[in-house]
């Protein structure tokens, strides 16, 4: 913030410390405030502006969204539905409440609000949007369709929203379509690597590779360290066999963000399919060190254990089967490939010990 700013605001706050009653003076106060996203100052700022014009409904309404950012839900509906009472022609009100409602997963009060902000004259395709998104949580995918498509047909311009729409043909099955909206959202809006990896790997899924492959590059052009993107494209090419530029991507991605156990997983996987198995348990070990919540550590450990056991060394293998046992003690899967693998260890260890039983009897004759 310059100087001349904090001046200017010094002599704002002075302004209403001298003449509390000139509404102007917040507004302004309040508008610095929001535009240096001092969220706190403005909510203070609004507090005083409401002490002195209570029925001031943009200052509710503004403080509202403020508490809605700072996910204070209830203090948000609280001042929404103040405003609403003092302006209830408002759209903007309801479908802000109906944001509220939607956040905290009440669907009928949320669907309620959103549809009050349309018979108000709130017909925009942001409002139709909020409501496909409402269904959409709710895998009501018909409804959310219908209201992204009445959002499309609003603001046929708007990118978003083809995405949107793009989504729920994906989730449906229909590619196609999903292409088709992908493509105009990518047309839309040339830099959207979003939109450009949903089509990558919508054409993926209908096995066009030659065109997944166009878009996964636009993609990584657009955003060079896009991390969904390294795995999506190394995972098209491993399908078709292009192993060795897939594992490039793997390791970009790890670079990228180390912190991600993906790419580790991935690139060691084909590191077994290689038969290089040290380098493999080498990239698996390493994601037992990332934090825990980002994986299932025992499906690691069950990794790691098959690497050994493809290397024949059932004892390092045993280990750590042992350890995915100790990190998932209720999979029966684990305890039943670990009481194989310790029946297999004791019978051989039993059947070399009667082979050395028997050469040292043989010697003893001899």
């Amino acid at each position: 913030m310059s100087e001349a700013e904090h001046i200017y605001i010094k002599s704002l706050t002075d302004k209403i410390k001298e003449n509390p009653n000139v509404i102007e003076n917040y507004r302004e106060l309040t508008n610095i405030c929001v535009s240096n996203r001092d969220y706190d100052s403005a909510l203070s700022v609004y507090n005083k502006m409401l002490e002195f014009f209570p029925d001031d409904a943009q200052a509710l309404i503004n403080s509202g969204s403020i508490y809605f950012y700072k996910k204070d839900f209830e203090k948000a509906i609280s001042l929404y539905l103040k405003a609403a009472s003092i302006e209830p022609d408002n759209a903007m009100i309801y479908y802000n409440l109906g944001n509220v409602y939607a956040e905290i997963g009440n669907f009928s009060n949320a669907l309620r609000y959103y549809t009050n902000a349309i018979e108000l004259g709130a017909v925009q395709g942001y409002v139709f949007s909020a409501i496909g998104i409402l269904f959409q949580d709710n895998d009501d995918l018909e409804n959310a369709r219908v209201n992204y498509q009445k959002a499309v047909e609003l603001e046929p311009l708007n990118g978003e929203y083809y995405v949107y729409l793009a989504n729920v043909f994906q989730k449906e099955g229909d590619f196609e379509q999903a292409a088709q909206n992908y493509q105009k959202a990518v047309e839309l809006n040339p830099n959207d690597a979003r939109a450009s990896l949903c089509l990558a790997n919508t054409y993926a899924s209908m096995d066009l590779y030659e065109k997944a492959f166009e878009y996964f590059e636009n993609t990584l052009k657009i955003d060079e360290n896009n991390y969904s993107a390294c795995l999506c494209y190394a995972i098209a090419l491993c399908d078709v066999e292009n192993f060795e530029k897939a594992m490039e991507l793997y390791r970009h991605a790890i670079e990228i963000d180390p912190t991600k156990p993906n790419a580790y997983i991935l690139l060691a996987n084909i590191l077994i399919n290689e038969q290089r198995y040290e380098e493999a348990i080498d990239l698996y070990k390493r994601t037992t060190c990332l934090p825990k919540e980002k994986l299932k550590l025992h499906v690691i450990y069950v990794f790691i254990a098959n690497a050994y056991m493809l290397l024949d060394d059932t004892v390092n293998a045993i280990s750590y089967y042992r350890k995915a046992l100790r990190e998932a003690p209720e999979n029966n899967e684990v305890r039943l490939i670990y009481v194989e693998i310790m029946n297999a260890y004791i019978d051989k260890k039993i059947s070399d010990k009667k082979a050395e039983c028997e050469d040292v009897k043989g010697k003893a004759r001899e």
